[in-house]
This record gives structure tokens, sequence and C-alpha cells, in this order.
């Protein structure tokens, strides 16, 4: 298995990397070999989601303590799942935003007031 980043940007592997932020050679989380077939198979835009959501799945190990030792990977994994929000949005690839209005009296609903603007009155 390979790891290879170019800091140009000038491949598909260094953009998906640069995405999820796993530019480093020592203790990256996922292989050239996968990202290539994410983004043949998905897209780069999509293949960055799917990388994400990989990393969560490597993230979702169970909290090891055995006396002075212990190892919690909530905070990455909560990190991840964050990025793959924002991730989603700014590559135009998210459904869950939807828009929602609300209509507001300008007046109690039990009072006398009127606020009809035909006949004049407040």
């Amino acid at each position: 298995m390979t790891y290879t980043f170019d800091s140009t940007l000038a491949d598909s592997i260094s953009l998906v990397r640069f995405h999820i932020g796993d530019n480093h050679d020592t203790g990256h989380y996922i292989e050239d070999e996968t990202i290539t077939y994410l983004v043949t198979t998905h897209g780069a835009d999509v293949a960055v989601i799917r990388a994400i959501e990989y990393i969560i799945t490597q993230l979702s190990q169970p909290d090891f303590k055995q006396d002075w030792l212990s190892v919690s990977l909530k905070d990455a994994r909560e990190g991840y799942e964050k990025l793959k929000k924002e991730k989603e949005q700014e590559l135009g690839l998210s459904s869950g935003a939807i828009a929602t209005s609300s209509v507001s009296l300008p007046s109690r609903a039990d009072s006398y007031m009127t606020t009809s603007d035909q006949d004049g009155a407040p």
C-alpha cells in the first residue's frame, strides 16, 4: 500500500487528502489505492465524503482503558462527523438543509386589536 501527497493538489488523490486532512505521511488513515477506487467509482467530490465516512468507521472502535492507559476516539470521531457535514455543504452534496419560515401576528390573538389596512384602524 502506498501514500502520496502533492501540496500543489495536482492530482485527485492529493485533492481528496487535502479535503479530509489526511496529508501526513506518518499516521495517515487511507491508502492511495483506496482513494483511487473511491475517485474512480464516485468522482472526486463524493470520494471526499466516502473517505471521511471510512475514517469515521476506523474511529468507531470501542474505548479502551487498562490501568493508567485510557484511549477514547470519541472526540476524533465527532470531529470527522462535523467535517463530513461541512464538506457535504461545501461540495454541494448536502441534502439536509431545509429552509423554513413562519408567520407571526403583530398583535395578540386574544385581543380586540385589528390589523386590517383597509379600514385604517391600527
